[in-house]
């Protein structure tokens, strides 16, 4: 958890699911943690602090210590609280760690090579215990203990030869320390599963993504398969593959902020299950080990967002949207033992996802975010108790009694593409004064703005906040948004093909302004980060419906953006490339400066970003500042592209209300 700035790692146990802090880094803003995993006996907690580094190598360090940051293995004492440096890495960072089964170990990639350390019962750990498993060629990912617990399953990345991207499943014996590919083939060899016996394994070979990735119609992509293979010996087969064309790439569940992505399970019944367009809509499929047809496990106009496996492996747990409510996220329960039956688990105008099982099956935990109640850790125990069991704000808190509920709205865009989108509405001034408005673009583009009050910064928190200083806010799931199907999410134009989306925005502008009486027209904003900083500039260049902008990390010109993604020009035949090239720039903020009017633009943007380079935000502001336009930035030193520091955040939100100020001329208090 992280309070104003604060990182801590708390634990709750059964049956009353207090938290008890275990550590605290007060001495280390910004640091990242991820969980590895708790063993037995002692009981320890396995973490690794430092984030993920830079194409120098550099790991995160948005406070500016004076000293180099490291990514680091730590094992707690759960009773005492003491913390154990395990290995200490720059570059190569280490990554991937897994806890063995039973808890004697653990394993974790550093680059090429897997270490091990051991984890020993009743004794004090000491330096210098840490040995090389193994090393291969590429770089290692998804470390998977077999649940014997003798076998370590793991992705080989060769894409970083600049010689092709693709990628090998490995099996590393502990006993004869030999390391045997599965069924080495073309394409992208990821999310593997084990057997409950150890002795098979089964993951998702994909087709190498589109030379242009994020232009690209994805019926040019290539259909993914299913394979299985023996661990002892390597031999496999494809069991199944999907269908050429639209929806037959594999497009499985986003990594978001804490949110789990599991592509591919193995039932006790020896099926597989899986994500699958097949229909346009993202679902749940089950396929037998000895192939044939596929079973849809769920199905009709709506989209899965993510699934778990209970211990037994008999009860899928998923969370979705629904054809009633496409707006929200819910939980479902499906039973392998009642022949598949599905049903639903979660209700309500809040979302719930994340869900995961207890080992021993006597409790579900899962993410719950409320319309007015930020997004917070729940427990439901089989007897159906629920227990909030994170230290959040609750309900009836001075934070949440100053929040607003966001309401859907519905319009249509310029072109009649329905478009959906998140209204907070404060009050009618009893005066009757205007008010100003905020219309926000979400970044991704695939991701989904929902009603609630979700713990990314940079779009719950400063929408609740200005909507708390008066302003109308209207998030917008434009066209590219995920939930709403294939066609939706993959539209003909959008970003760096077309620029689509523009008129998704000059329609939420006309719909403020038409039906909400209150709202100042002469007062718009347009806010956006990442791939929302692209819609900025853009709608401000190809419209004069909005007064201002605000772009946070955003993307100004798309053939930038795609050699760098590329790290070098796009692989194509010249004629190609131009073409492509010419349409990219064409759709880029940046190719319509002689088209601005006198529209202001705020900059904010981290330094150290991995996704947003800064030159995009540079080049921008500089054109804009030789034609005389307004142009203010406020830049991160060592920040990433989502904000770490709670000071830095604390300063993004002033700098948006002060540059609020002065455009308007409005007065804070």
């Amino acid at each position: 958890e992280v309070h104003a700035g604060i990182a801590s790692i708390q634990m709750v146990s059964p049956p009353g699911y207090t938290p008890t802090r275990l550590a605290e880094f007060s001495g280390e803003p910004g640091v990242d943690i991820e969980m590895v995993g708790l063993t037995p006996a002692p009981e320890r907690l396995l973490f690794i602090t430092g984030g993920n580094p830079n194409n120098q190598g550099e790991i995160p360090n948005p406070a500016n210590l004076p000293d180099p940051r490291a990514r680091t293995l730590w094992s707690l004492s759960v009773e005492t609280g003491t913390k154990f440096p395990l290995d200490t890495s720059t570059s190569p960072a280490i990554s991937s760690a897994r806890v063995a089964p039973g808890g004697r170990s653990v394993v974790y990639a550093k680059g090429k090579e897997v270490w091990s350390h051991p984890l020993p019962e009743g004794s004090e750990l000491v330096p210098g215990m840490a040995e090389r498993l193994f090393t291969i060629r590429g770089s290692v990912a998804e470390l998977l203990w077999s649940p014997s617990g003798k076998r370590l399953a793991f992705v080989s990345n060769r894409s970083n030869y600049g010689r092709g991207t693709y990628s090998y499943v490995g099996v590393y014996e502990l006993r004869s320390r030999s390391v045997t590919y599965m069924a080495p083939g073309v394409g992208v060899d990821r999310d593997p599963v084990w057997s409950p016996d150890s002795e098979r394994i089964a993951f998702i070979r994909a087709g190498e993504e589109p030379k242009t990735w994020r232009f690209s119609d994805l019926r040019q992509a290539s259909p993914f398969s299913i394979v299985v293979a023996e661990a002892a010996s390597g031999d496999g087969r494809v069991i199944w593959t999907s269908t050429i064309g639209y929806g037959g790439h594999f497009s499985g569940f986003d990594e978001g902020a804490g949110s789990i992505a599991i592509n591919l399970l193995w039932l006790e019944d020896d099926r597989l299950v899986f994500p699958y367009e097949l229909t346009s809509w993202k679902h749940l499929y089950a396929i037998s080990l000895a192939g044939g047809e596929i079973q849809a496990l769920t199905a009709g106009k709506f989209e899965v967002n993510g699934m778990s496996l209970s211990a037994d492996r008999n009860n899928l747990l998923y969370w979705a949207n629904s054809p009633e409510d496409p707006y929200r996220l819910h939980l479902y329960i499906i039973s392998a033992s009642k022949g598949m039956q599905s049903g639903r688990f979660s209700d309500g105008l809040g979302i719930e996802y994340d869900g995961f099982y207890s080992s021993d099956g006597e409790a579900l935990y899962f993410r719950q975010a409320g319309p007015t109640t930020p997004e917070r850790l729940l427990v439901r125990t089989v007897a159906g108790e629920e227990l909030q069991i994170s230290s959040g704000p609750l309900p009836g808190s001075p934070l949440t009694n100053k929040a607003i509920a966001g309401e859907v709205v519905t319009f249509e865009s310029e072109d009649g593409l329905g478009i959906s989108a998140v209204l907070y509405r404060p009050p009618v001034n009893a005066d009757g004064k205007k008010r100003p408005a905020i219309v926000h673009a979400h970044g991704g583009p695939s991701a989904q703005i929902y009603p609630v009050w979700r713990s990314f910064f940079g779009y719950s928190t400063v929408m609740q906040y200005f909507a708390s200083r008066g302003y109308v806010v209207l998030s917008v799931n434009y066209r590219s948004s995920t939930g709403f199907g294939l066609d939706f999410r993959e539209p003909e134009s959008y970003g760096g093909r077309g620029a689509g989306e523009v008129q998704d925005f000059i329609a939420a502008a006309n719909f403020l302004t038409t039906l909400l009486p209150e709202v100042d027209s002469d007062r718009l904003v347009i806010y956006g980060h990442s791939f929302g900083g692209h819609i900025v500039p853009n709608v401000l260049a190809r419209s004069d419906v909005y007064a201002a902008g605000i772009q946070s990390a955003g993307i100004s010109d798309w053939v930038v953006e795609m050699e760098m993604d590329e790290g070098a020009v796009l692989p194509f035949n010249i004629p190609q490339r131009l073409e492509i090239e010419e349409l990219a720039y064409s759709s880029s903020a940046i190719s319509q400066i002689e088209l601005w009017g006198d529209e202001p633009v705020l900059f904010l943007h981290g330094d150290d970003d991995h996704s947003a380079a800064m030159q995009q935000t540079q080049e921008l502001y500089l054109a804009l500042q030789r034609r005389g336009i307004l142009v203010d930035a406020l830049i991160f030193p060592g920040e990433m592209h989502g904000l770490r520091l709670y000071q830095n955040q604390a300063a993004y939100i002033r700098k948006i209300e002060a540059f609020l100020g002065t455009v308007f001329g409005l007065q804070e208090d």
